[in-house]
């Protein structure tokens, strides 16, 4: 890694860090994570703008996560792919369903496997021989209305990865509730690509090495009818962003965009179908990182866990599970970057300094989303953002205006903000104010 970089980035963790990236969840994705995306995620991207192009980035993270077979890359002493369990959550009426267009992008893959299981339909109809099986129906992308038993059969006979892609978080949680529906220990599996097996009436299912991507978006009062506990490990798995602005009337008329959109995303869509076809010849292909990166991918989510080790160790399990979702992320961009590299050999490809610090510049952000939606499982918890806790952390157990000020300064924290953080905290019993001016923390 370039010296010079990794300096600049040091420098962000230990002043503004995690503020300047890992802000409240109803800020923007800063603009340093768009600007040095691969193609075909920078051109998409670009025909959107504030929270639709969140969205619609997130989502294509998550669709190309299940369109990347036989890459892996070597975490805490294990190979994993490249799933992501993406979780949009937004009241109605917020745009949200931006998110479909981004489906677009593994639609010819998807046809791809239909097609090919109605052409062995037709010669398995056609053949007079005896003992010929009938054909498996070969899926890429599924419905969260889909009975764990029907699951585990699509996993059991995908080639690769699985898609599910739910707008309503609902078809997924009245699945859940159901005992022929529940899945969510596999989903918890197959995050991990752990051996999933169940046992129904007629047959045994198991499968080895499951991978399994999510993309759902739903309503705040969607989230604990699917995730029932904040701790039963599935929590963690998803990678959550979360809003609470409800979008204005716009052109329901504007046709122009919506075709140039159409065009983009079935060129794009094409384009990964190839990428799909050289990658599923292949023995596997390596992501990695070097030295340099590794240490600077330790340094930053190291900084980012131990804001919680004092007074928030649930939230640890989260921040742990980030780390990886972050290396996937890396995977990603990664392939991404080489597509021409290629072929049908395996290969081993080094991530390049800019897809290592989008990453970790993208979950710095993402970070803050997360602890939101876990904090809305308890109605009182002490509730602060990122940044608020790393200004906590900072203050010494009595601290003065002006003391405190300083530290609000190294950390980028306007003068004003800073004024409102602490009437904030008073109010909230994080801070008792001593007299005029002095300030000391409670137990929180």
């Amino acid at each position: 890694m370039n010296k010079e970089v990794q300096e600049n980035e040091k420098a962000t963790i230990e002043g503004s860090s995690l503020v300047a990236t890992t802000v409240s969840s109803s800020n923007f994705i800063p603009n340093q994570v768009y600007e040095n995306l691969p193609e075909p995620l920078n051109e998409i991207v670009n025909e959107f703008q504030g929270r639709e192009k969140d969205i619609i980035f997130l989502s294509l993270l998550g669709v190309l996560s299940a369109c990347l077979p036989n890459v892996k890359g070597n975490y805490d002493g294990r190979f994993f792919g490249t799933n992501l369990y993406v979780f949009i959550i937004a009241p109605p009426a917020s745009g949200k369903g931006v998110m479909d267009w981004s489906k677009l992008l593994i639609q010819p893959i998807h046809e791809s496997k239909k097609a090919e299981y109605q052409r062995k339909l037709q010669e398995f109809r056609r053949s007079q021989e005896e003992n010929v099986s009938k054909p498996e129906l070969i899926a890429k992308v599924i419905p969260g209305n889909v009975s764990s038993s029907k699951c585990y059969h699509h996993l059991e006979y995908a080639e690769d990865s699985l898609l599910m892609f739910e707008t309503e978080a609902d078809s997924l949680s009245n699945m859940l509730k159901q005992d022929w529906g529940d899945f969510s220990d596999l989903m918890r599996k197959a995050f991990q690509h752990e051996t999933c097996s169940i046992s129904r009436s007629d047959r045994l299912f198991e499968v080895d090495n499951p991978k399994l991507s999510i993309v759902l978006s739903g309503t705040p009062n969607q989230i604990q009818p699917l995730i029932s506990s904040k701790e039963n490990g599935l929590f963690s798995r998803f990678l959550f962003y979360y809003f609470d602005e409800v979008q204005g009337w716009k052109d329901v008329f504007a046709k122009s965009h919506t075709t140039i959109k159409e065009e983009l995303f079935k060129e794009k869509g094409n384009e990964i179908k190839e990428l799909y076809d050289r990658l599923i010849k292949t023995e596997s292909i390596e992501v990695v990182m070097n030295e340099e990166q590794c240490e600077l991918f330790n340094e930053i989510m190291s900084d980012i866990t131990n804001l919680f080790l004092e007074n928030k160790n649930d939230f640890i399990s989260v921040t742990k599970r980030l780390g990886l979702i972050c290396f996937r992320i890396v995977m990603i961009l990664t392939i991404l970057r080489n597509q021409e590299q290629i072929q049908e050999e395996s290969l081993v490809i080094e991530a390049t300094d800019e897809d290592v610090i989008t990453s970790l510049e993208f979950i710095k952000h993402l970070v803050d989303h997360s602890l939101h939606v876990f904090d809305m499982y308890e109605k009182n918890t002490v509730k602060m953002t990122v940044i608020e806790r790393q200004l906590y952390t900072n203050l010494s157990e009595t601290f003065t205006r002006k003391k405190g000020l300083e530290i609000a300064t190294v950390l980028n924290i306007a003068q004003r903000t800073y004024g409102t953080i602490l009437k904030k905290w008073v109010n909230d019993k994080i801070l008792s104010k001593i007299k005029h001016g002095v300030y000391k923390k409670l137990p929180i």
